[in-house]
């Protein structure tokens, strides 16, 4: 492993499973340390010690505000700033829109874009005073294509690469923003997705699988490889993008 993130802190929501820890991991790996950011703070914390390197655990629902807030002042208290960003925190919800009422969307809305912009908004001049930043956001190829069942995720997913544009211009020129559309892959969210469609794990994995011209489904570390592309410097003149990472699903 290179040192790409030595001495880097890096704020990630969602930070205790799937995309979020393998973001972490790869951090702390290239030298960084990581406040791992979650719902569940017994899961963050012993996350947190697991990777070790000085990271730390905390909580919060990230469709709150002022908890955004207090996990930003916390990680800046104890572990010096922020340097990195990832806001990976999410849920996923499907079925016929009939069947949505208007509180469901919301909250939608409210933890997926709500929760992207709250980070972006109070890591931003933190970054800002340290000179620089980066920051990575998460839709889905959700955002691009349309799927059965799918409306208010979808759309959530796709007010997000609105919002990293957006964002970006407003963080320039110290901080960069860029956003990840993973496709199809396999993390603690998606687990149940493909045991309910597949019976089982592995039948699960096939079905969804099938779809993909790559014919299989992606893993958490292909994910944080390319967001860590984006949070390094190796991405240090590209703003306001969104890279999709789906094993080919979109190109037909």
């Amino acid at each position: 492993m290179s040192n790409r993130f030595e001495n880097k802190v890096l704020f990630v929501t969602g930070g205790a499973s799937g995309i979020g820890r393998a973001t972490a991991q790869r951090v702390v790996a290239e030298g960084g340390t990581a406040a791992v950011v979650d719902l569940d703070l017994a899961t963050a914390q012993a996350v947190a010690a697991e990777l070790g390197n000085g990271c730390i655990g905390l909580s919060a629902n990230v469709a709150d505000e002022q908890q955004v807030k207090a996990a930003v002042d916390a990680t800046v208290a104890q572990l010096g700033g922020i340097d990195l960003s990832l806001a990976a925190a999410g849920h996923a919800e499907f079925g016929p829109s009939a069947e949505w009422d208007s509180a469901r969307v919301l909250k939608m809305l409210q933890v997926h874009i709500g929760g992207t912009f709250h980070v972006c908004k109070y890591v931003t001049p933190v970054m800002k005073s340290r000179g620089n930043g980066s920051i990575v956001t998460i839709a889905s190829t959700a955002a691009f294509m349309a799927n059965n069942n799918n409306v208010p995720y979808g759309a959530a997913k796709a007010g997000i690469t609105g919002l990293t544009r957006q964002f970006s211009l407003e963080a320039l020129p110290e901080v960069r923003i860029n956003c990840i559309a993973p496709g199809r892959t396999i993390t603690g969210m998606t687990t149940p997705l493909m045991i309910q469609r597949g019976g089982d794990m592995e039948r699960g994995e096939e079905i969804f699988g099938a779809g993909i011209p790559m014919k299989r489904m992606g893993t958490a570390d292909e994910l944080a490889a390319a967001i860590c592309f984006f949070l390094s410097q190796d991405a240090s003149f590209i703003t306001g993008q969104t890279l999709i990472v789906d094993g080919g699903e979109t190109i037909s």
